[in-house]
């Protein structure tokens, strides 16, 4: 499909009907991106006084809390309002879901579950406002690097849901939206060349992945001696991981393309971006990010703590100060290219491992999660592997967890990773951290096998 026909007609047509002014947030942001420090500063002023009133009005949880503050909405200054309130965490949401819940936002709340990548699946809820002002927010640093909205764009991503959507209409959505989706679940050999080929056929403007998947295809590429030619290619965009410095030069050497980073989150948003000079943008239309130390206290600018995050766009279930469970910096504004929004540094984001099928195919992580974090009766888990691809899985349970579901983490692992392999489930009271302090969902001491490159394919080539 011509790009100035997706981009000008039918993708603000698709937004408008699902209710959602994404283009003209889009325009928006377009123009704040270089707006002073002091506006931008009252921008966020003014949305997050909306969003306590939203939150105090119709969130149960948050009126106890500002009652017992005494903080009033209306007349106080809204940070200091904001910094009065204790932090947010998972247990806590889950605790008072209904009460921080907001059931009459414009067009109803709309379930939302997070990837379980730190082990602790989270339900909660989203809006069409804040869908459309994180839809907004990716287009816009996407654009930095020349890859505009309704441009041809590959993603190597792993939702089960929106696979099978595209298998039913699959030529009609690579028509009408030039996407193409590709499972990053399931990485073989087979899978890999092929998804080589249709990447090249395609001809895409940007690539947009978990990194661990987009490298494991970018090496593959280059031990089967498959060349890429970028002719449209302008960028490949990373989320989802911590892009790890190896990775980022892998797919730099392969694709000769920019690699650029985003930070967020299913619960948290769209939280920042790189830019063409390497600085990570904070989208501060968007979002408050603080820097707190382990008791919960603000640390001075450039220092390292955990992030926690405001997005003043959330309002069905408003997220004040929520703890992303991420270590990371601020660093302010200053870059390069012109843009006055703070920049910050992500120390140590989440990282998760693949796992290792029963044939050999390197399978991401989330393919295992995703098995688990549906269950209201998990509120923690681990999964390990060991060097003979056997699964051992570390459930802290909930209310209500029984044989059943230790049957359906069984049963749904076999069915991704291979029947023949010896699935454990165990009940513990508490799963420890890594010795960083950081918790790892998944950890894999099994190996995939030669096809990443120590044993490389008969020489190939589609460009």
């Amino acid at each position: 499909m011509n790009p100035h026909v997706v981009r000008h007609l039918l993708a603000p047509l698709h937004e408008r009907l699902l209710g959602r002014r994404t283009f003209a947030d889009l325009r928006e942001l377009e123009d704040m991106q270089w707006w002073s420090r002091r506006r931008l500063r009252e921008l966020q002023r003014h949305k997050l006084r909306r969003l306590l009133r939203v939150a105090y009005a119709h969130c149960l949880h948050y009126r106890r809390q500002i009652d017992d503050r005494g903080i009033d909405v209306d007349i106080d200054d809204p940070f200091a309002a904001l910094a009065a309130l204790p932090l947010l965490d998972k247990s806590t949401i889950r605790a008072n879901l209904g009460g921080l819940t907001n059931h009459r936002v414009r067009g109803g709340p709309i379930r939302f579950n997070t990837g379980g990548s730190t082990g602790e699946p989270l339900v909660f809820f989203v809006d069409r406002r804040r869908i459309a002002y994180d839809k907004a927010a990716r287009m816009l640093t996407h654009a930095w690097y020349n890859a505009l909205p309704g441009e041809r764009e590959v993603y190597l991503w792993g939702a089960p849901l929106e696979l099978r959507a595209q298998d039913q209409i699959k030529r009609l959505r690579d028509r009408v939206t030039n996407e193409l989706l590709l499972d990053a679940f399931n990485l073989t050999p087979d899978t890999l060349r092929d998804y080589l080929a249709r990447i090249h056929d395609f001809d895409p403007v940007s690539i947009f992945g978990y990194p661990s998947s987009l490298a494991a295809l970018a090496r593959f590429a280059r031990a089967s001696r498959t060349r890429y030619a970028a002719r449209s290619l302008r960028a490949v965009f990373t989320t989802g991981e911590w892009l790890a410095p190896h990775d980022r030069h892998t797919l730099r050497r392969y694709f000769r393309v920019p690699v650029a980073n985003g930070y967020g989150s299913r619960d948290g948003g769209f939280i920042a971006h790189e830019c063409p000079h390497g600085g990570m943008h904070v989208l501060e239309p968007n979002v408050i990010v603080e820097i707190v130390d382990d008791v919960g206290l603000p640390v001075p600018r450039g220092e390292s703590g955990e992030i926690v995050l405001t997005h003043l766009d959330a309002w069905a279930t408003p997220l004040l100060r929520y703890r992303t469970g991420d270590l990371g910096r601020l660093d302010g504004p200053g870059c390069p290219c012109g843009r006055t929004l703070a920049r910050m540094g992500v120390v140590a984001g989440r990282k998760t491992d693949h796992l290792v099928s029963a044939d050999g195919a390197l399978q991401h992580a989330l393919s295992a999660i995703y098995v688990i974090r549906e269950l209201p009766t998990v509120r923690q888990f681990q999964i390990r592997q060991d060097a003979q691809r056997n699964l051992c899985v570390f459930i802290v349970p909930d209310r209500g967890f029984s044989e059943d579901d230790a049957e359906h983490i069984r049963r749904g692992l076999r069915q991704r990773l291979g029947e023949e392999l010896t699935v454990r489930v165990r009940l513990v009271r508490q799963i420890n951290l890594e010795k960083s302090g950081k918790f790892r969902s998944v950890i894999s001491d099994a190996t995939c096998g030669s096809f990443m490159g120590t044993n490389p394919q008969p020489a190939e080539s589609i460009a």
